[in-house]
């Protein structure tokens, strides 16, 4: 059995997930939302999204659907009980790979009924289909296991039974205070797209399924305009007359800054950058118009170093 009933409402997990979309958005320069019209009104919904930002990307899907969903992580992490809870009460269920061996994956029809019952229920759920997570653009290749929840999702609800496409894109993925958007694509029906083909092998099926699912992911990604590099001289003058407030904004921000420098010194993974820094800014939100001008400036400085060494290899 498991351990709560993840899609009944909770009142004090809708303020964290507004508190989350907030602090979400405080760690970009921008965050854009597109195609959220896309969203189904009607039947069961599931996400696709692309991988490459560890813990950052779910929290990107809550800030850019705006509404709770359901997630799906790496069965490992659950092992502590107090860990379990928690994630269960953050609608986030543990999913088996391959690699846990076959008693741990067995238990993943028990979830995907539970991930069944959730979207019938109304809860939107996500899975990221890639597997795994990696700090780069394009995308890993898709695996069957959302499409099989959904398959499973046809067969038991009375109801459509939708696959989103959804792009996340990070303007840097190792600097703070980028650009970001969520783009969200033209749903898949899933039932449909399994009557237009009687006859053919499920297998088959699947695997155009996948391909699908990642042509309009990698469609919605990569599209963040390029930044002006010109305006050289005044820009190497406000660079100068910034030096006062980041002075400030370091001193103020200290809390934020130093610690993510550390943990990140740390971390093999670098795709946790952006992560480690949400988590920072959850923590201490008090420090974030400081931490949020420290990010600024730097990168204003990295923008304007970047295009001084471009200029000088010309």
């Amino acid at each position: 059995m498991l351990d709560q009933i993840v899609w009944k409402d909770n009142p004090r997990y809708t303020r964290l997930r507004h508190y989350a979309a907030l602090t979400t958005r405080s760690c970009f320069r921008s965050f854009t939302v597109e195609g959220r019209e896309n969203l189904p009104k009607d039947g069961a919904v599931m996400l696709g999204p692309n991988h490459c930002a560890a813990f950052m990307d779910p929290m990107t899907v809550l800030a850019g659907t705006d509404r709770a969903v359901g997630f799906g992580a790496r069965s490992d992490v659950f092992a502590n009980p107090k860990t379990r809870s928690l994630l269960y009460w953050m609608r986030i269920l543990p999913i088996a790979r391959e690699r846990n061996g076959l008693q741990e994956v067995t238990k993943n029809y028990e979830i995907f009924d539970e991930i069944v019952e959730c979207m019938g229920h109304g809860l939107a759920f996500c899975l990221f289909s890639e597997g795994r997570h990696r700090a780069e653009r394009g995308m890993l290749p898709v695996k069957k296991g959302i499409f099989r929840v959904a398959k499973q999702a046809v067969d038991t609800l009375d109801m459509p039974v939708y696959v989103v496409p959804m792009g996340l894109d990070y303007e840097h993925f190792f600097r703070t205070q980028c650009r970001a958007a969520v783009r969200i694509g033209e749903p898949i029906d899933v039932g449909a797209f399994f009557a237009a083909r009687p006859g053919m092998p499920e297998g088959d099926v699947y695997r155009e399924l996948c391909a699908e699912l990642q042509e309009r992911d990698l469609a919605l990604i990569g599209r963040i305009p390029e930044r002006r590099h010109d305006r050289i001289a005044l820009r190497i003058l406000v660079s100068l007359l910034l030096l006062p407030l980041f002075a400030v904004c370091a001193a103020g921000g200290i809390l934020i800054w130093l610690p993510h420098l550390i943990i990140m010194s740390r971390i093999k993974d670098k795709a946790w950058y952006h992560s480690v820094r949400f988590l920072l800014h959850l923590i201490f939100p008090l420090f974030w118009p400081f931490d949020i001008g420290f990010g600024r400036i730097l990168g204003y400085w990295q923008d304007l170093f970047e295009d001084l060494k471009g200029k000088k290899a010309e």
